[in-house]
């Protein structure tokens, strides 16, 4: 007789039976990663660290080993995010286009996570990663020649545009999970309001509403690295 070498299931009394598979264990990096993930499928909002215990299959109580909670959690996400933005070495030449660049690739990278952009408002990153980028974004403003003063003010004022752009963009995009059709009903509202008492937006009503995230965020951009060049001596 020939037996056929397939596997047979466990027998119903078999101590392997019904055992979970064994689990990776527990890092900072692995915590900052299944947050991210959570951001990314259901928003800031969702991330917990009750959440973040269930996705690992750990306790809640398990988790303060690595993080002291959700605040530190996410600079983690930060510094994690902010790692992917490369600074270029300064050249006083095209200091312009340099930090436009740097910041594009950084709106990028906040509006590729949902709404995490939210989580850098009225927090000052304080990471190694994120602080080697403020230092290296700085020194491309000094290199183009703006004074100290303006420099540290740029410094403030650039990544809280990035970030308020990317945040506000999230939470549109958001809405029209929602409300597919909101922009069409502001569009037709618009349309509706009495010439002679609002001329001029109806006059402008088809630039307005024609204006896309990402053309006013070079819109904005362009308006700001152009002021700053105006303080270059």
């Amino acid at each position: 007789m020939v037996f056929m070498s397939s596997e047979l299931p466990e027998p119903p009394w078999s101590s392997r039976r019904g055992r979970r598979p064994r689990r990776e264990p527990l890092t900072r990096e692995a915590l900052t990663t299944v947050a991210l993930r959570i951001v990314d499928e259901d928003g800031l909002d969702a991330l917990s660290m009750r959440r973040l215990a269930q996705e690992l299959g750990v306790q809640a109580s398990g988790l303060y080993t690595y993080v002291s909670g959700k605040a530190e959690l996410l600079q983690l996400m930060l510094e994690r995010v902010s790692a992917e933005v490369e600074v270029p070495d300064p050249d006083p030449e095209h200091w312009q286009e340099q930090v436009k660049d740097v910041l594009r690739g950084l709106y990028r990278v906040l509006g590729s996570h949902r709404d995490l952009a939210g989580a850098a408002l009225a927090n000052i990153p304080l990471s190694a990663s994120a602080l080697t980028f403020a230092d290296r974004a700085i020194a491309l403003l000094i290199a183009g020649g703006l004074p100290p003063k303006v420099a540290a003010l740029a410094a403030d004022l650039l990544p809280q545009f990035v970030t308020v752009s990317a945040y506000e963009g999230s939470l549109f995009a958001q809405r029209l999970e929602r409300e597919p059709d909101y922009f069409d009903r502001v569009t037709a509202f618009f349309s509706a309001l009495p010439p002679e008492r609002f001329p001029t937006l109806m006059s402008l009503t088809d630039e307005l509403m024609s204006n896309e995230g990402d053309e006013r965020f070079e819109f904005g951009l362009d308006v700001l690295i152009r002021g700053l060049a105006t303080f270059v001596p």
